[in-house]
């Protein structure tokens, strides 16, 4: 299922949905108990809060194919999509592809490593993220994250999987120079923690609709041109090791594993011109089975 945040423009207020065969949406916050009232919820519920989800998409659908005429079935065009939940964390792995370790003159980590990406910077599917003002090098990084679905620690690989409750794509915005400079002292934080600075949807895809989470392929583009084309079988560190190592912090439902980015990004780029984000440009995020996650780069000093 794919599973999401929204409102419509008619009503504000924030509710839980549910993708249908036919692409129109289901209205789950309108069914009621035992329906959770929101996605985080169903999270934190588990395994018979998914059911009953499951249940109702189905019993839903069926009545659709008979021609049945049912309140709370919109088109998809008619929701706005907020950002599916608030995390309790965001934890990020870096260099996790070679080509992308080789594309920034770097060294591969010897083990899973990274840091942490503030949750005051998500953003939703099709809204605008904001360039900084202090920094010259905004780049892009499309990535698979991970949703954890129980709590946990000390998570062994071989359990890992039985943790997750699904997936869905990140956009890990980062400030270069920054970035840099943080390396060199010791720590990495504003250069990937700023306003807008983590875009997350459109939606969560249950883990049962991605089997193999190592087989999907991730392409971004800006302005329509492919920028990143890759797979995610060339992860360094498989989510598996991801999981163990990120787990010895504690997770709770709803934690958020963002699993690094290949290469084709801004930092990378050694042709003509520059390939760091501008004013006005639209970022499309696409992994495999998940769907695409779209931005519209804003610069406060141009408009």
């Amino acid at each position: 299922m794919k599973l999401f945040t929204f409102h419509t423009a008619s009503d504000k207020s924030s509710r839980f949905g549910a993708l249908l065969a036919d692409t129109r949406v289901l209205d789950l916050t309108a069914l009621g108990s035992p329906i959770p009232r929101t996605l985080l919820e169903c999270i934190e519920q588990g395994d018979a809060a998914l059911a009953a989800v499951r249940n109702a998409v189905s019993r839903v659908e069926t009545a659709l194919a008979r021609g049945d005429v049912l309140q709370g079935v919109l088109a998809l065009g008619a929701i706005t999509f907020e950002v599916p939940f608030r995390p309790g964390k965001i934890m990020a792995v870096g260099r996790n592809y070679a080509d992308h370790v080789a594309e920034g003159a770097g060294a591969a980590y010897t083990r899973v490593a990274g840091f942490i990406k503030l949750t005051n910077g998500l953003v939703a599917h099709d809204t605008t993220v904001i360039k900084p003002s202090w920094t010259e090098q905004w780049d892009y990084e499309n990535e698979l994250a991970v949703v954890i679905g129980r709590s946990c620690v000390d998570v062994p690989p071989e359990r890992a999987y039985d943790m997750v409750f699904g997936y869905t794509i990140l956009n890990d915005l980062s400030a270069r120079d920054v970035q840099m400079a943080e390396r060199k002292e010791g720590n990495i934080c504003i250069g990937k923690n700023f306003p807008t600075a983590a875009p997350m949807g459109p939606w969560i895809v249950t883990k049962d609709e991605i089997p193999d989470p190592h087989a999907l392929r991730i392409v971004t583009r800006v302005n329509g041109q492919v920028r990143q084309d890759s797979t995610t079988d060339k992860m360094i560190y498989h989510i598996p090791a991801q999981i163990a190592w990120y787990s010895h912090t504690g997770f709770e439902p709803g934690d958020v594993i963002s699993t690094g980015t290949p290469s084709g990004v801004g930092l990378g780029y050694k042709g003509p011109g520059t390939w760091y984000l501008q004013h006005g440009d639209r970022i499309e995020c696409e992994v495999e089975k998940i769907g695409v996650l779209v931005n519209t780069c804003r610069d406060p000093k141009r408009g």
